[in-house]
């Protein structure tokens, strides 16, 4: 029975790795290249004219500005703040501007700097690399609930590889499953079930309640030390914004926010939890349902309306504390 079981695994192993690679690697809207920057392992590849234009400074292109902006804000995250999943008008950077530029009655240019696939500490290293180009006056730093995974391979074929990401360096158990494709791809289907019917599923079974004991999670909190120290030699202030999932909104479930809460205030560092503003939505339909990029259910990235309603909560915050954020 063992030996059986050995080799229908093995089968169904040599099957997927080879029918079935590129389910294993994520497509992006993003015009990726390695980075000389070894903490970032890649970043958006610079004057890139297609579906996802950038600047000379590999950052997402914004229109000209018909006069100098009075302020710059400066957003560093992962794919939910490069726009994946909406037409980048609709995403919550451009959305901003907008919102502070007519608050403020002067001008403000927002550069976006998010790079889907980017964990906490790669976004940390981002801010080390786009800070000093754009010397904003205002750095907002997005923070998700995947940002604790270890980053993300770029594969030849500009696709990202996370499939080794779990478990850590060195060679356990858990990290030889990871490596499996049998193993990815039953724990993605059990993913995907969660993420469609999530309260079906007993609490203790997310993977959301279990964060604070990831390994990953330390190199989060660490990522925010490194982002303050960033934002104080850059003469900046530092806004972090924490997207919560649908899945946490609909088990309920706000402990990493809660941890996340006390870890800024303890280390002065200004965070807002958009947590409450979504609970309080999400049945208004806030999140892209399925991928088609990817080809995975999603219900992590925000569609246009959830992008919207992240724009005004976070314009909202900033607007009303002036200053510090800006000086007139």
């Amino acid at each position: 029975m063992g030996l059986a079981f050995f080799l229908l695994f093995c089968g169904a192993e040599i099957l997927l790795r080879i029918a079935l690679q590129r389910r294993f690697t994520a497509e992006t809207d993003a015009p990726l290249v390695r980075s000389s920057m070894p903490e970032l392992g890649y970043q958006l590849a610079p004057n890139w004219k297609g579906s996802a234009e950038t600047d000379p400074r590999g950052l997402r292109a914004r229109p000209a500005d018909a006069e100098e902006p009075r302020h710059r804000v400066l957003l560093i995250g992962d794919s939910v703040t490069f726009g994946s999943g909406v037409k980048y008008e609709q995403s919550y950077g451009p959305i901003l501007e907008k919102l502070l530029s007519r608050g403020l009655g002067k001008p403000v240019a927002v550069w976006n700097g998010g790079v889907p696939g980017y964990n906490a500490t790669q976004e940390a290293a981002a801010l080390r690399r786009a800070g000093p180009l754009v010397k904003p006056d205002l750095v907002v730093a997005q923070i998700c609930m995947n940002d604790y995974m270890e980053a993300p391979v770029l594969t030849a074929g500009g696709t990202l590889d996370a499939t080794h990401t779990e478990g850590g360096g060195g060679f356990s158990l858990l990290q030889f499953l990871y490596r499996s494709r049998v193993f990815v791809l039953l724990k993605e289907k059990l993913k995907d079930r969660q993420k469609q019917y999530p309260e079906r599923f007993p609490k203790w079974l997310h993977y959301i309640p279990h964060l604070r004991d990831k390994p990953g999670w330390i190199k989060v909190r660490q990522s925010l030390l490194q982002m303050r120290r960033e934002a104080a030699e850059l003469d900046t202030r530092l806004l972090v914004v924490v997207f919560p999932v649908e899945e946490q909104l609909r088990i309920p479930d706000h402990t990493v926010q809660d941890d996340l809460r006390e870890f800024a205030k303890q280390n002065d560092i200004e965070l807002l939890d958009l947590y409450d503003t979504f609970r309080a939505h999400w049945r208004e339909d806030l999140y892209v349902d399925y991928w088609e990029q990817a080809h995975q259910i999603d219900k992590l990235h925000p569609n246009a309306r959830g992008h919207e309603l992240a724009a005004k909560t976070i314009s909202s915050a900033i607007l009303s504390r002036l200053p510090p954020y800006f000086t007139p």
